[in-house]
């Protein structure tokens, strides 16, 4: 009988004792979550491949400038040059995918993975938060060339095997533009890199190179003063500010190529912070002051969120692959 009631007393204590458990354990989390201050509680540095000055750099302190008021945090710009953006990416990947340090993306950079970059990483290492700014890419010479239409400079490579066409990067968008272009005119070119557009524009200048591929933004305020010349630009359509500039799908060259600029991060960024980043940096662009300087610097707004851009930046990564497999099996 008295082992009975034991076994009884057993049987109800340890289903109790067990709920007691659970309910402490459930509390001190409770505890520990509202002590847990939300994302982010430091600034967040922004990694970036090109110079200072050059429009991935200037796009991403200005959204710095205005997501600062939705984050709580600074967003710090630090510059990464080097290896076609391996050092920025490295020092990416070197850091957790906590939301601290993310990076500028763009085209140019996303291309490079097929060609200089393949060895040492790969699309899949990241993530792709937002997209904010799209724009095709100009084709231009020096003003004091004689080259007025893409058909005399073309006319002009035929004779003069060759021509050096400089832009960013190895491997890059801007230089499978260039080796599209090759392919589609038949002239044979020298790709000439350069660490970013505005060395590039730099060079155009001193005459080190007659032409180049360059963003709009870049290569912009030198079209307007006269010192370099734009014969066309690599969108489906012409572009507003330069509605007597052609594309190059009008003059019968089968290339449709748009640089974006956005933002990325180590593959693995949380889902919250990730939305957390997106809401901020969606709010930044839509500020007036942002709106000023998008169209200052005559971008339309291009922002894409974190369900759209991942799709269009492999999409993208696809097409570029595709083009450049195209053209080694024709060297």
């Amino acid at each position: 009988m008295m082992k009975q009631t034991i076994r009884n007393h057993r049987e109800c204590v340890t289903p109790l004792l067990l709920a007691m458990v659970l309910i402490a354990v459930y509390g001190l989390n409770a505890k520990l979550a509202e002590g847990a201050e939300p994302y982010p509680t430091k600034p967040i540095m922004v990694l970036n491949s090109s110079p200072a000055g050059s429009p991935a750099d200037v796009m991403a302190r200005q959204v710095a400038q205005y997501a600062k008021k939705y984050l709580g945090q600074p967003m710090v710009v630090v510059t990464k040059p080097g290896g076609s953006g391996g050092v920025m990416f490295g020092a990416l990947l070197a850091e957790p995918a906590d939301g601290y340090t993310i990076s500028t993306i763009t085209a140019a950079l996303i291309t490079s993975f097929h060609g200089e970059l393949k060895k040492d990483f790969s699309f899949d290492q990241f993530d792709y938060i937002v997209n904010v700014q799209r724009e095709p890419y100009a084709i231009a010479v020096g003003g004091e060339t004689p080259f007025k239409t893409m058909g005399e400079l073309i006319e002009y490579a035929k004779k003069n095997p060759r021509l050096k066409i400089g832009g960013q990067g190895t491997g890059s968008q801007l230089h499978l533009t260039a080796l599209a272009l090759s392919e589609e005119a038949g002239i044979q070119i020298s790709w000439v890199p350069f660490g970013g557009g505005a060395d590039s524009i730099t060079n155009l200048l001193g005459g080190h190179i007659p032409s180049l591929v360059s963003s709009p933004t870049t290569s912009y305020p030198y079209a307007e003063a006269g010192k370099i010349r734009i014969l066309a630009v690599t969108g489906d359509q012409r572009l507003p500010y330069w509605k007597n500039i052609p594309t190059l799908k009008e003059l019968g060259y089968n290339i449709v190529v748009t640089q974006y600029r956005g933002f990325g991060a180590k593959k693995g960024l949380p889902p919250d912070v990730k939305t957390k980043l997106a809401d901020a940096i969606k709010k930044a662009v839509s500020e007036p002051g942002f709106k000023d300087y998008m169209a200052k610097n005559h971008q339309a707004d291009a922002y894409m969120g974190p369900e759209e851009y991942p799709a269009m930046v492999r999409a993208e990564y696809d097409l570029m692959g595709k083009l450049m497999q195209k053209i080694e099996r024709k060297k």
